[in-house]
């Protein structure tokens, strides 16, 4: 695993920016990097890629206007052009806070590329011969199922959201999700347990 002491003033850089970004954003971005640690137990990928990208993966969104986001359907959220910009500003946020971490050049590019298109999965899963892409996309991922998500839902959209249409276009969304959005035995399997727990798949 990656050097604790970086980690530590990785996670305070994080944090200081997704407090200011959606609601939720920051116990999401923890519920992400624990599930990147657990598929770096059975699967493979780099630490020192999968661990920071994953804290900072939505730091873009603290500079973003997210309304066209909230508004969108279950299905269409992808096509908000904040989801684009929350990428690009993360992107530029992150080799910021890398370079002031003095993070290896090698190491920071392959950070910075990966959180420029990490919510684009056709690009992501063409990044041929790299795990931990992969792994960062299904740790973000899997944060869309187990019970813990719908909090994270209502955090970001209010107490109304998921009900009626949406909640079945939201459900419809996971159950796809499960061939789309993961490659790796470890996070199939997991996502398939929390989305059970939820009563999605």
């Amino acid at each position: 695993m990656m050097n604790s002491h970086t980690e530590v003033r990785l996670k305070e850089a994080a944090r200081n920016i997704l407090v200011h970004a959606r609601g939720g954003d920051w116990e999401h971005t923890l519920r992400a990097v624990d599930y990147g640690k657990y598929l770096l137990e059975y699967e493979e990928g780099d630490p020192e890629i999968v661990i920071p990208a994953l804290y900072l993966h939505d730091i873009g969104w603290s500079r973003v206007d997210f309304s066209d986001f909230k508004q969108a359907s279950p299905a269409n959220k992808r096509e908000a052009a904040s989801v684009r910009l929350h990428m690009q500003y993360g992107a530029e946020l992150a080799f910021e806070i890398l370079s002031q971490l003095e993070y290896n050049p090698s190491i920071r590019h392959s950070i910075v590329a990966i959180i420029a298109a990490h919510d684009d999965i056709d690009t992501i899963f063409s990044m041929n011969n790299n795990p931990s892409a992969t792994l960062i996309v299904e740790a973000d991922r899997l944060d869309r199922y187990g019970l813990e998500s719908l909090k994270r839902y209502k955090a970001l959209f209010g107490m109304g959201y998921l009900t009626g249409n949406q909640s079945e276009e939201a459900k419809k969304t996971r159950r796809d999700g499960l061939k789309k959005w993961f490659r790796t035995p470890t996070a199939i399997a997991l996502a398939t347990k929390l989305g059970r727990e939820m009563g999605w798949i």
